[in-house]
């Protein structure tokens, strides 16, 4: 990258003192962008409801290995007694309070709605105002947030949620130990049968065979029965609870029964699946409450109910084998034993064996009730799953819509929307913007600025609306100039006029100038014009040739003559001096007119006739000025240019692209325009661009 190009992007960069001169011309954007910003911030707070916070806060407490809440440190006794193997998941917790089954109840309980559906669709909103979440990871405090547009009903919400999860807790709770409770109840009501049908055959054989006491076998062999008898009975116990609940887990019709959770079984494995079985089962019932059989998520979980009912069945299947193996082993043992008892009576043998039967069911009996009573108990004594640690509480201020927040963002916008349009803007814009842009980019020499003339006619066309009060008629004049104003357009053409009389060799009557431009709307009519105005109020002495012979456009302002340049260039008239106008307000100043618009303008400013007109001007005028048409779309320019002795190009800022400076340096390379300047027209005041772009020249007196 050269030189020159890293200077031209360093200068194209606009610092912060440029943006905010150019911010504070536009003071009137950020002044409606900030009014229509809190209009519509107060509109909005005006039209939307203050919605209020309320929270609370609960203690999941711990559950022990028999499935009772744990109370304190200290324990209590009464928590070893109950059937229910259950650990505390708080996850689980947290995501119960939110489920779509319980909401429904808490929306039901609040708006007594009977409607199953429009219960639902209240739980819906209910589910998106409330929030659940744990203090930290280790912890089992769980807070609650609720928002709604009344505390009141923000606190009774919360407060219902509470009070909904805890009986929905202890409901499973009692559903599960009363289920254990009729399993107890079948089973001793079979063994209570059983064990009067065993004591009916001791009391018939006894009466039969006139038996009042049995001969005592030796105490070492007793002893040896007795143990073995007694962990045979054991292990038959067990083998039946066992097969019994193989045979309910198999059973098509218990599918969604919930398995005993306190069985005796000696498996802690087996015990543990069935508490995670039982578990499972709970969630399931509640999930369907809220949804239907095809849900994924109910599939899922029927998928993991199977697997876990196949692996409970696998468990208890070996447990069984491994019970009858264990029994064999002791039968053989008491087989042993009772050889060597072959001495006793048959009756004696026959009635142990009786016995034995009656106290397998007696054990069995007695185990049966223990457990009922344990059951009985842990139903009565069931406390809640939580505590309320903070009741419903919060600020009587609305969290929502934060007002402060609100106003302060509608201010920074409405101030930040116009800053962002207009550094868009800016840096969007590739036209030439001030005398720097042309500067950074070419050696040609600037020779005038000349600021913006739309303010001041804007400005004069609404003091004359407000005073006059008629229908606007406006005829814009491009004559700006008058000799004794002293505003920034009138010193920026004296400074032009004194930039030309330096350049300028009236001894050598280098006089002519070509005031042209590349584009339409750049001007240079209007720059010309007052240009020679201008060199009139000083007194030279000036020749104004209108050279646009296609418009006329200096013609109609000066006024229109009937003879002009076209007819002397025809050979319409004979002599100059017959198309040569003197003005009425400045009698140094000298106009030739079009005159009769031509059809062929280029061949006539072509004749020899041209020549002839300048050379013999050129003694008699200090400044020759003569207005010429565009240059890249007309011919008129360069064959004017061949009489000219220098070349004013008129460059408007805003029009004039930047990339289009270098074809100015191609035509002084070409010499196809003798001594090229610039005058550069339209420069907006310094506000709208930065001290470096701007025209900020400020005359007083």
């Amino acid at each position: 990258m050269s030189e020159t190009q890293s200077r031209i992007q360093i200068e194209d960069f606009m610092s912060i003192q440029d943006f905010w001169i150019l911010c504070r011309s536009h003071y009137r954007w950020f002044a409606a962008s900030v009014a229509v910003a809190l209009f519509m911030a107060t509109y909005y707070l005006s039209t939307t409801a203050d919605v209020y916070t309320r929270e609370a806060a609960v203690m999941v407490k711990l559950e022990t290995s028999r499935g009772t809440v744990a109370q304190s440190a200290s324990g209590n006794d009464f928590n070893n007694m109950a059937l229910v193997q259950q650990q505390t998941n708080v996850p689980n917790v947290l995501r119960q309070y939110k489920s779509l089954a319980l909401l429904t109840d808490v929306a039901c309980r609040l708006d007594s709605i009977t409607d199953r559906d429009k219960a639902k669709r209240a739980a819906q909103s209910l589910q998106g105002a409330l929030s659940v979440s744990l203090d930290d990871e280790q912890s089992t405090i769980i807070n609650l947030k609720y928002q709604d547009v009344s505390p009141e009903r923000a606190e009774k919400v919360l407060n219902t949620i509470i009070k909904v999860y805890n009986e929905r807790w202890l409901e499973e709770k009692r559903e599960m130990a009363d289920n254990t409770a009729r399993f107890i109840d079948d089973r001793l009501l079979l063994i209570d049968k059983e064990l009067s049908h065993v004591d009916d055959s001791i009391s018939t054989f006894k009466a039969r065979h006139q038996i009042t006491n049995l001969e005592q076998v030796s105490d070492l062999y007793l002893q040896q029965q007795t143990e073995s008898e007694a962990e045979i009975l054991k292990l038959s116990n067990q083998m039946h609870m066992a097969q019994y609940i193989l045979d309910m887990l198999k059973d098509s019709k218990s599918r969604y029964k919930l398995l005993p959770s306190h069985t005796g079984l000696e498996s802690g494995e087996a015990g543990e699946q069935i508490a995670q079985y039982n578990a499972l089962l709970l969630k399931l019932k509640n999930s369907l409450e809220g949804t239907s059989t095809q849900n994924p998520i109910i599939i899922r979980q029927e998928e993991r109910l199977d697997e876990i009912r196949q692996n409970i069945i696998a468990t208890v299947s070996n447990y069984l084998k491994t019970l009858q193996i264990q029994i064999g082993t002791m039968e053989g043992f008491n087989a042993d034993v009772k050889e060597k008892v072959v001495a006793s009576p048959d009756q004696a043998k026959r009635l142990l064996a009786v016995e034995r039967d009656q106290k397998v069911k007696e054990s069995l009996y007695l185990y049966l009730l223990q457990k009922k009573e344990e059951n009985e108990i842990s139903m009565t004594y069931t406390p809640v799953p939580t505590q309320i640690i903070d009741m419903p509480h919060g600020s009587s201020f609305p969290t929502f819509p934060n007002k402060k927040s609100i106003i302060l963002a509608a201010l920074l916008i409405g101030l930040l929307l116009p800053a962002v349009v207009l550094f868009v803007k800016e840096s969007l814009n590739t036209s030439v913007r001030g005398k720097m842009d042309i500067e950074s980019r070419t050696q040609i020499p600037i020779v005038g600025e000349i600021p913006f003339y739309g303010e001041e006619k804007k400005r004069k066309r609404l003091r004359e609306l407000f005073e006059s009060r008629k229908k606007r008629i406006y005829e814009p004049t491009p004559l700006v100039v008058q000799h004794d104003n002293q505003n920034a357009i009138n010193e920026a053409f004296r400074i032009l006029r004194s930039n030309l009389e330096f350049m300028s060799d009236t001894r050598q009557h280098k006089n002519v100038y070509l005031v042209t431009s590349m584009f339409p709307g750049s001007g240079k009519t209007f720059i010309s014009m007052n240009l020679a105005l201008t060199l009139a109020i000083k007194h030279r002495r000036v020749l104004f040739i209108d050279g646009d012979i296609r418009r006329a456009t200096a013609t109609r302002t000066f006024g229109n003559m009937q003879m002009g340049l076209a007819d002397y260039l025809g050979e319409k008239v004979e002599s100059i001096d017959q198309v040569i106008y003197s003005h009425g307000d400045y009698p140094s100043l000298s106009i030739v007119p079009v005159g009769t618009t031509p059809p062929n303008p280029t061949e006539l400013l072509s004749s020899p006739r041209m020549q002839q007109l300048i050379e013999a001007m050129r003694p008699l005028y200090d400044f020759i000025i003569i207005d010429c048409p565009m240059t890249e779309t007309l011919a008129d320019a360069s064959i004017l240019g061949h009489h000219a002795d220098r070349t004013l190009y008129i460059v408007r800022a805003g029009l004039f692209q930047c990339r289009q400076v270098a074809l100015l340096d191609s035509h002084v390379e070409s010499g196809k325009y003798k001594n090229l300047s610039i005058v550069l027209n339209a420069v907006k005041p310094a506000g709208h661009y930065g001290y470096r772009y701007g025209y900020y020249y400020n005359y007083k007196y």
